[in-house]
């Protein structure tokens, strides 16, 4: 069992998606998650959405896309993650 799958025994609101390049291929091209309490409390916080990345370097080439906002008593709240290839007119 994936820790993803895992995951989702202890949260049932988590979300996820992987895209391979084929069916047999064990490498992923795009990777997106979120956890079920920042989909519940999305409605309480500031109406300000932040989208960073940054690449990542060495074995496991990429970009980690994070999007945070903040929360009422101005603290980073990460709402969904995703790892893409590198910036392309596809991705």
């Amino acid at each position: 069992m994936s820790y993803f799958a895992k995951v989702r025994l202890v949260d049932p609101n988590f979300v996820f998606d992987i895209q391979t390049m084929k069916f047999k291929d064990k490498r992923f091209t795009r990777y997106f998650w979120c956890f079920g309490p920042p989909k519940k409390t999305y409605k309480l916080l500031r109406p300000v959405v932040v989208i960073d990345r940054t690449f990542l370097k060495g074995r496991y080439r990429g970009t980690l896309l994070t999007t945070i906002a903040i929360c009422p008593s101005n603290h980073i709240f990460p709402l969904a993650f995703s790892i893409t290839g590198s910036e392309t007119t596809k991705s």
